[in-house]
């Protein structure tokens, strides 16, 4: 009679250790399919790409603005009488107007501008996508 009770234990135990395994699988499908799903819409949509185009674009911003800093802003410096061109300021009515930092800006947004046409006009031309 005991042993009869532990058999039953053991297929109560079996029965649920196969439940628990079906749903284990379907979750491990679940995982699949969503994993292959995310790097097909990563392939898909380039976005691996356009993080790494955003990461060098961070990263050229950051060494032109290094130059504008380190050269274009002494020259300045240089014709600009006075004080530092980066302090230059005028006031109007009590209102204080910074125009060596948005001169600096503007600076590097041309500097960027220029490189980047460049870039783009060689990757153009090297794929062949200009007629002429």
């Amino acid at each position: 009679m005991r042993l009869r009770g532990f058999y039953e234990n053991v297929r109560v135990l079996t029965s649920f250790l196969s439940f628990k395994l079906k749903n284990m699988e379907q979750e491990i499908a679940k995982e699949k399919n969503f994993t292959k799903g995310l790097f097909e819409f990563l392939k898909e949509y380039s976005v691996i790409g356009l993080a790494i185009g955003v990461i060098v674009a961070q990263i050229s911003k950051d060494l032109i603005d290094s130059i504008v800093k380190g050269i274009f802003t002494p020259l300045i410096d240089l014709i600009v009488p006075g004080e530092k061109f980066s302090n230059l300021t005028f006031n109007l009515a009590g209102t204080r107007f910074d125009i060596g930092t948005i001169i600096s800006s503007l600076l590097t947004f041309i500097i960027v501008m220029v490189i980047l046409y460049i870039v783009v006009k060689k990757i153009l031309k090297r794929d062949d996508l200009i007629k002429k």
